[in-house]
């Protein structure tokens, strides 16, 4: 995935996130966490289940999905 676009509500128009950190949400699915490039504020876009994104701009971080199972 080069870039992610997700709506930014200030702007009320779509953007490419910045400064994008890749989260896995409690269920599972994963999520990008970012901020609009023109007002800078807060962005946030669900990915497609399954997607390994790794962002073109900003810090990635990636979150290990957690299991109930005690490591071995």
């Amino acid at each position: 995935m080069d870039e992610i676009k997700a709506y930014c509500m200030k702007c009320k128009a779509e953007r490419v996130v910045q400064n994008v950190t890749i989260v896995t949400m409690k269920n599972g699915r994963p999520a990008a966490n970012g901020t609009c490039p023109v007002c800078g504020t807060k962005m946030f876009k669900f990915l497609p289940k399954g997607t390994v994104a790794t962002p073109a701009s900003g810090p990635a971080t990636e979150v290990a999905p957690t299991t109930d199972q005690p490591a071995q």
